[in-house]
């Protein structure tokens, strides 16, 4: 960037009243947001502590307060303020006296296991079961409370009632601890400044300009705490792009900035559409792809880069495309490897692609790095259960986590008691004589599997009851089976050291525990494997998008019109990191077909 543009000065040098930024990707965002506070403090006398600056991530503001230290004057006196949203009500918490002890994730985990357990509901408390639960109980904190039941009606795992009195249990622990989440940090922030006109008149003489990066990913509870904050004068500057707005999932809207212009008539509107970062073709093809969204700021882009290269490519297989992906990856050097992203929809994908490329040889930057063994959390929840059961009781709860993987068809209304007795599921299945028959069968294994090692035990689960099998059907692939493989071999390995000198579950969480201590340190060369999400605010000279099919971008569970928009900006996000080069890659592989939010914009054969 040679020089600033007119939008970014008007930005710069914009001092009083509320002001709307609207920064496209690649658009010197973060440039103008760190010349706006020199500004403030050098020709405006604006004191730095009275400067707040609010960012989306610990990572963000850290980057952003060193930029602005690199640059800040020597006679500065004072320091401009960083931090997330929780870091500020964190502080508002703390010196209010509010109790504010952050429960850890491994004890809301439990928690939740243990109310669901309360509840009748333990066949619900896998772990992809606890994650989906704490993902819609952190959704309603982060929404009016107006807008519950309609949300929690698309629900289809838990009823409304249910998540609404877990919940209530929840957050009734919580509070008889003396401890919050995250979500009840801002809520309870609220709460407070609503509360007490001496507390919030504090913060108000404290913070007198106020900005806020990646608005568009705020929701309505932090909306209420920034427009609490910033009366009665709204030095309050909102940066960010409608269109990077992918945490819907979080409690947050696109429609927020829509908002912030209707909520301040009389605010200004600055845009930054030019892009720095990627060539035309890329910028070309994401101005194409994000216009077909309706709920959005109308905006033109200007591209300040020539060139930029976009290759797509449609594969017969996927073990093709992996072919080519390998191959194209394993020709960079040091240097360019380090500026080459893989870019994937999902975890689940990241964790299958790093296996691929390191079983290729190829070395990755970050978490998967030093070959960290990824495991799916599943696996290992469904092998504690079978020990549990075996060794421990014979719970109904451990029961259920594995009695139909592979599926028996056993109906969990034929399981009346806490522990798990082979006459009543007869009794229940008494006029069913094969289901009779399978039961028995299982029992004799199951009688069988008690007799032995856990590592043994495991191995017949695995093969005699038939888990390996219900893997298989579960894989959506040849990739994915062969790493399911693979890590249920390494979590049956864990249990040659078992020998009953703690209960199952502890032994394996102290393993689990033991190994995250000893892993190894990220690597800082190699290429980078993110997902979408996480690839947000980052930005290389070549990025790889493989797998940008129908059913994976928009994913099979989008139906509405809101999800379908935000998946596609999800897709934007991640083509937008790209510099010089894009790749998109998609197969034909059992009728696969190409994302339709490239239709007409790439070839589709």
């Amino acid at each position: 960037m040679n020089k600033i543009s007119k939008s970014q000065e008007q930005a710069i040098v914009h001092l009083a009243g509320p002001a709307q930024l609207i920064a496209g990707p690649g658009s010197g965002k973060t440039f103008t947001i760190i010349q706006r506070i020199l500004y403030l403090i050098q020709h405006h006398h604006i004191k730095p502590d009275q400067i707040l600056v609010i960012t989306y991530t610990k990572a963000a503001a850290k980057e952003m307060k060193e930029r602005y230290e690199r640059e800040q004057a020597a006679d500065c006196k004072g320091n401009v303020h960083f931090g997330t949203f929780h870091s500020l009500c964190y502080s508002v918490l703390r010196q209010s006296g509010f109790p504010c002890s952050l429960i850890r994730e491994q004890d809301r985990r439990k928690l939740l296991q243990t109310i669901l357990g309360n509840r009748g509901l333990s066949e619900k408390g896998t772990y992809d079961g606890i994650t989906h639960l704490w993902n819609r109980i952190s959704r309603l904190k982060n929404m009016p409370e107006k807008d519950w039941e309609a949300d929690g009606a698309s629900d289809t795992v838990f009823s409304y009632g249910e998540l609404l009195q877990i919940k209530e249990e929840y957050d009734r622990y919580l509070r008889e601890q003396g401890m919050v989440d995250f979500e009840d940090m801002t809520g309870e922030c609220l709460r407070l400044l609503k509360s007490s006109e001496a507390l919030l008149d504090r913060y108000r003489r404290k913070f007198l300009y106020i900005l806020v990066d990646e608005f568009q990913d705020i929701n309505g509870v932090q909306y209420e705490i920034l427009k609490l904050l910033a009366h009665p004068f709204y030095h309050l500057m909102a940066v960010g792009d409608d269109d990077q707005a992918i945490y819907g999932f979080r409690g947050a809207s696109p429609g927020i900035m829509k908002q912030f212009a209707e909520d301040f008539k009389e605010g200004k509107q600055i845009w930054l559409t030019e892009n720095y970062r990627s060539g035309s073709e890329i910028v070309n093809l994401a101005k194409q792809m994000i216009s077909r969204n309706e709920n959005r700021f109308e905006k033109e882009f200007y591209t300040v880069k020539k060139g930029g290269r976009v290759v797509s490519a449609c594969f017969d297989t996927r073990r093709e495309e992996e072919r080519q992906l390998i191959s194209l990856l394993s020709a960079l050097d040091t240097v360019q490897a380090v500026q080459t992203a893989v870019i994937l929809r999902t975890n689940r994908e990241v964790i299958q692609y790093a296996e691929l490329f390191q079983n290729a040889g190829i070395v990755l930057q970050g978490r998967y790095g030093a070959k960290t063994d990824a495991l799916h959390s599943f696996i290992i929840e469904d092998m504690k259960a079978f020990l549990a059961f075996l060794y421990e009781g014979k719970k109904r709860k451990d029961f259920i986590c594995f009695m139909n993987k592979p599926n028996r068809f056993l109906a969990r209304a034929a399981l009346p008691s806490s522990s798990v007795k082979e006459w009543e599921l007869e009794n229940y299945y008494a006029k069913n004589p094969p289901m009779i028959s399978e039961i028995r069968q299982l029992f004799r294994q199951l009688s069988m599997a008690q007799g032995l090692s856990p590592f043994l035990s495991l191995s017949l689960f695995r093969k005699t009851l038939g888990y390996d099998r219900y893997l298989k059907e579960k894989a959506k692939d040849h990739r994915e089976y062969e790493m399911l493989m693979r890590q249920s071999d390494r979590v049956q390995n864990w249990f040659k050291d078992y020998h009953g000198q703690t209960s199952v579950r502890e032994f394996a969480d102290s393993w689990m525990q033991q190994r995250e201590e000893e892993e190894p340190q990220a690597e800082n060369t190699g290429i980078h494997i993110l997902t979408m999400h996480g690839a947000k605010g980052l930005e290389f000279d070549r990025v790889f998008l493989p797998d940008v099919n129908e059913g994976i971008i928009p994913g099979k569970e989008c139906i509405t019109k809101e999800a379908l928009e935000e998946e596609r900006r999800l897709l934007y996000v991640a083509i937008t990191r790209a510099r010089n080069e894009l790749y998109l890659y998609y197969t034909k592989e059992r009728g696969r077909k190409l994302s339709p939010f490239l239709k007409g914009l790439i070839p589709d054969p």
